[in-house]
């Protein structure tokens, strides 16, 4: 074999080997993975979970969906009288459902996993929030003041992030004191 034939099989196998090593990276990282799909209705487990200053979340019994609420207690002024939200226009409420693989590893987490499967986020545009929370133990350091936090939501419409049609509704859904006040970590 000649010296030009040999410097283009190597080429050839060369670019034979970086094409196979994207796709292999393409699937490994679900680049060619459809988005997952928001299902029509779902079920979230009746106990919740929380943390932050007002975080609580519930997911479904197959850790594929979640839900959760996320609110700045200062900005909206809590206390143990509930107080009435309109989700998608009150400024410090986020009400948002994430549809995937291992949704539980999303919250309250302070180290993101490198293969966390990417999830589809729906927004909550519309409905009513509830929320009260316990007295707070004011001497206890900032970041670790344990308190209750019910959450109701009544009415939840949400969409998807990039504006699809995909639409879920959530008559009503309750965070029954869920302790919040902690930080991860």
């Amino acid at each position: 074999m000649n010296k030009t034939a040999k410097i283009i099989l190597f080429t050839v196998i060369v670019g034979l080997a970086a094409v196979f090593g994207y796709f292999f990276a393409a699937r490994k990282t679900n680049i060619f993975s459809p988005a997952p799909k928001a299902p029509a209705n779902i079920s979230f487990q009746e106990t919740g979970r929380g943390c932050g200053n007002i975080f609580v979340y519930k997911i479904n019994k197959d850790d594929t969906a979640g839900i959760s609420v996320s609110a700045k207690k200062e900005k909206l002024n809590f206390s143990s009288t509930e107080k009435t939200f309109e989700i998608g226009k009150s400024d410090g409420l986020n009400v948002e459902i994430l549809v995937g693989d291992k949704i539980a590893r999303s919250y309250c987490n302070d180290a993101l996993d490198p293969d966390q499967p990417k999830s589809k986020k729906l927004i909550g545009k519309s409905g009513k929030a509830t929320i009260s929370i316990s007295d707070i133990d004011e001497t206890q350091p900032r970041w670790n003041r344990n308190y209750t936090a019910t959450v109701i939501l009544k009415d939840a419409r949400f969409v998807e992030e990039n504006g699809n049609d995909s639409v879920i509704i959530i008559d009503r859904l309750i965070f029954k004191d869920i302790k919040v006040g902690w930080l991860p970590g």
